[in-house]
């Protein structure tokens, strides 16, 4: 899977949508959800890197996003993904807190001091 987008979601079924290890992160941030929210489900396993070359494709295949909050999911955003999506304001929906990057992701896990 490369990655899959929702639109016009309501906020409230948002963790209806999600893969159902991501339901209760879903569920806690609800209360941040306003109105329609798009979501974008990227590789969303333990082991699975989301680079910013595929965030990237995603937003582009998005286009303009007006009216509806962005939420993505995934399982591990890379340093540089997360920079991009950051400037579009999402809500990050993710089960790993490792610090990895677009071009060491697979070799070794990269802690934040």
């Amino acid at each position: 899977m490369k990655f899959c987008i929702s639109r016009n979601i309501d906020s409230h079924l948002i963790k209806d949508r999600v893969p159902t290890k991501y339901k209760n992160l879903a569920a806690s941030c609800e209360s941040q959800l306003r109105g329609a929210c798009t979501l974008i489900t990227f590789p969303h396993e333990d082991r699975d890197i989301v680079k910013s070359n595929l965030v990237g494709k995603a937003l582009k295949r998005l286009g303009s996003l007006t009216d509806s909050q962005l939420v993505v999911v995934g399982g591990c955003f890379s340093v540089e993904a997360t920079k991009i999506l950051n400037s579009k304001n999402v809500i990050f929906l993710s089960l790993s807190d490792k610090y990895r990057t677009d071009t060491y992701s697979h070799a070794h896990d990269v802690y934040s001091a």
